[in-house]
């Protein structure tokens, strides 16, 4: 069997760690776990990742560079800017039903290290405001009256979708993400009614 190179045995070891934090939570899962589960030696995993605080950095900002990847892969589908906000509710709403979901993992991270110092921390923050800032950029192109409030709102809406099918599953409350979103859209896109002048009696 051929030897892994560094760059190979980076990417085994984040990905068995990405697994592993995801399913069970980054605190819940030591570095004995990670080295066990990726089947290296203990001094491959730390020549790697120093750290835990290192590994659990590479996680959540590999789960933020892959969501933005398929986000983007599923608006470019579309020419119509409405269509690219409304695209990527629908594929919130499918991700929240798949098998393997157990919520946002920028929100599941930023609530197991609260501290805004925490490298890990700080890359959930960074992602979610660039998810705000791309919603706004939907939103000027789609026409929007307040692309500054619409992108508020979409967020609202997509951290609402991940926390509440988390808790509740999705077919609770979550089922309607995809019906909410559009109708905030289209009413945030609506062309303004032009008054008529009023007709003169002759």
């Amino acid at each position: 069997m051929a030897r892994r190179t560094g760059e190979e045995n980076r990417r085994h070891i984040l990905a068995v760690a990405t697994d592993l934090y995801y399913r069970h939570g980054i605190r819940a899962v030591g570095m004995d776990l990670v080295v066990k589960e990726s089947g290296v030696g203990n001094a491959t995993v730390y020549r790697q990742f120093p750290t835990k605080d290192a590994l659990a950095t590479a996680y959540v900002q590999g789960r933020a560079d892959a969501w933005f990847e398929r986000m983007r892969e599923a608006t470019d589908r579309f020419d119509d800017p409405q269509e690219k906000l409304l695209a990527i509710f629908t594929l919130v709403a499918e991700n929240t039903r798949l098998p393997t979901f157990r919520g946002c993992p920028m929100l599941n991270t930023h609530t197991e290290f609260p501290d805004p110092e925490h490298p890990a921390n700080r890359v959930s923050v960074v992602h979610k405001q660039e998810v705000r800032d791309w919603l706004r950029d939907l939103a000027v192109a789609a026409g929007a009256s307040d692309p500054e409030q619409l992108a508020d709102e979409l967020l609202l809406v997509l951290n609402g979708a991940y926390a509440t099918a988390a808790v509740l599953g999705p077919e609770g409350p979550a089922r309607r993400t995809e019906e909410l979103a559009r109708r905030i859209i289209q009413a945030a896109c609506r062309e303004p009614d032009v008054a008529k002048p009023a007709s003169v009696s002759p």
